[in-house]
């Protein structure tokens, strides 16, 4: 499956809807691993945490593209490393 990433910080970036779809699990099982995983996440390297009043325009972008859960309060955009860690493989 080809994933559209999401352009953040100058990276390539995929959310928890995305990381979802392109591993083939139900909702919810990319949180599960990040709140597992989150102590040995480094922010803004591995994962960007996007505050929901902060980002609100952003945020509603991404929902009306598809490419983030409707639910989505407070955004997480995982990096290509980030992605590869929360997996356990790097």
């Amino acid at each position: 499956m080809t994933m559209k990433p999401i352009d953040y910080a100058g990276q390539a970036t995929l959310s928890f809807k995305q990381l979802d779809e392109l591993n083939g699990v139900e909702k919810g099982t990319a949180f599960r691993a990040f709140k597992r995983r989150r102590g040995q996440l480094v922010e803004q390297v591995d994962f960007f945490y996007l505050d929901a009043a902060e980002h609100a325009g952003f945020i509603e972008s991404l929902k009306a593209a598809g490419l983030i859960y409707r639910s989505t309060n407070h955004l997480v955009l995982f990096s290509r490393n980030g992605y590869q860690r929360l997996l356990g493989a790097g």
